[in-house]
């Protein structure tokens, strides 16, 4: 399973949609003409998604420009390499940040910022161009008291489609008023146990136009995989009209159904960031800039400013923001049989569907169904597709081939073999 060292980071992508959108100017042209590239410029502009905490980890800085409305937001092109990057708190003192990769710049992974403490951006660029956040005070979040899951329908389009699934919650219980503004970021994962040891595998090959299988051993352990999501939206709650400050049934993550259809345990972990007012209002514009769906020629709100700004060109505009947050995490890990039952009513659990079959023949003849009348292959075949070898054993009339759902046999169809290096 490949694992990504940095998690998904939602503000980048949306900015990257707010500097294709927001950041055009239209020129005159008729309306039911062909839209052409060539009737938009744009603005080459620093874009900084940064944040710190004091949990004591590697933080990151992620330094791009903007792109045209025809360019690739992911070109290297666009990324800010080279810059000279640290923050400072309010009494002076200074941790650099170190280039890792064009444009992701790391603090040391012994750094955790200090609650009380207030912190500034500050960046100098290989141009000489220099940046500068306002200061921002880091407060402690309070914990996470309960992460619990219900079932949930959440509407996939305008037409009425729907999904089935797991909705999962959080509340605060003990929240203080040291803040009443929060952001949330989630990582999961499903552990994946297959009932079957493999020990057969069966690769096809090609004599003129006619296909075979080769079985050979197989060797590998493939029992026990895993399967890692992260968080790909923002999520915000505020407890500024709640008795005590307390959060109530904020919703965090919904999981389809279908994702459960081989899970043996899951684990999810939520972390809560205790976020300025300022922090909230610019995170709550973005969020409802990016549900709007709207197109090019929607009446445009115009530029989203953060906290950053030019220190040479103070008109010249930034993109961004500089998140200083305290933050509380939480983690439960959960048997399946610990999801709400009504979820397993949308969960097909194909090990207990589609038991084991034995097959005395040849691979050709079950995946073609040709022991079958001919009136009962149509149904056949596409049921015998799912199922793979995984053992053979012999009989006085030779080998009997034991096959088995592909997802039963091989925890690889649904996951990796890596395991987290935080699972239990």
């Amino acid at each position: 399973m490949g694992k990504n060292r940095r998690m998904k980071r939602v503000s980048y992508k949306i900015f990257s949609k707010l500097c294709l959108i927001c950041l055009v100017v239209f020129t005159t042209t008729d309306c039911i003409e062909e839209l052409e590239t060539t009737s938009f410029t744009y603005e080459k502009l620093l874009v900084v998604d940064a944040n710190i905490s004091d949990q004591v980890k590697a933080h990151e800085v992620r330094l791009t420009y903007t792109s045209p409305v025809d360019g690739d937001a992911g070109d290297l092109l666009n990324t800010v390499s080279g810059a000279a990057v640290w923050i400072e708190d309010d009494l002076g003192m200074r941790v650099d940040f170190t280039e890792q990769s064009a444009g992701f710049y790391f603090s040391p992974d012994t750094f955790a910022g200090v609650s009380g403490r207030s912190y500034a951006l500050f960046i100098t660029t290989n141009e000489g161009k220099r940046y500068q956040s306002s200061f921002e005070k880091l407060v402690q979040a309070p914990e996470i008291s309960e992460i619990y899951n219900r079932f949930a329908v959440e509407s996939t389009d305008q037409k009425g489609g729907a999904t089935p699934g797991v909705q999962f919650f959080i509340d605060v219980k003990d929240a203080d008023q040291s803040t009443q503004f929060y952001r949330y970021e989630w990582t999961d994962a499903h552990q994946i146990m297959v009932p079957y040891i493999k020990k057969y595998e069966a690769t096809t090959y090609y004599v003129g136009l006619a296909m075979f299988y080769r079985i050979t051993p197989f060797n590998e352990d493939v029992q026990e995989c895993y399967r890692e999501n992260r968080f790909n939206e923002l999520i915000l709650a505020n407890s500024a009209t709640n008795i005590n400050g307390e959060l109530n049934e904020v919703p965090i993550s919904f999981s389809p159904a279908t994702d459960f259809d081989v899970t043996t345990m899951y684990s999810i972990e939520v972390t809560q960031r205790a976020i300025s007012a300022q922090a909230y209002s610019y995170y709550r514009k973005i969020k409802l800039f990016n549900e709007s769906n709207g197109s090019l020629f929607d009446k445009q709100q115009g530029i989203i400013v953060g906290n950053i700004i030019s220190i040479d060109s103070p008109d010249e505009q930034v993109l961004g923001y500089f998140e200083v947050a305290g933050a509380s995490s939480k983690r439960v890990f959960l048997d399946s049989s610990e999801l709400d039952p009504e979820v397993y009513k949308y969960v097909t659990r194909p090990c207990e569907k589609y038991p084991s079959i034995e097959f005395d023949g040849s691979l050709n003849t079950f995946y073609e169904a040709t022991d079958l009348p001919e009136e009962q292959r149509g149904g056949a075949i596409p049921i015998r597709e799912l199922y793979e070898l995984y053992d053979i054993y012999e009989t006085d009339t030779g080998p009997v081939l034991i096959l088995a759902h592909r997802f039963c046999a091989d925890c690889r169809r649904r996951g990796g073999l890596e395991k987290p290096t935080w699972w239990q």
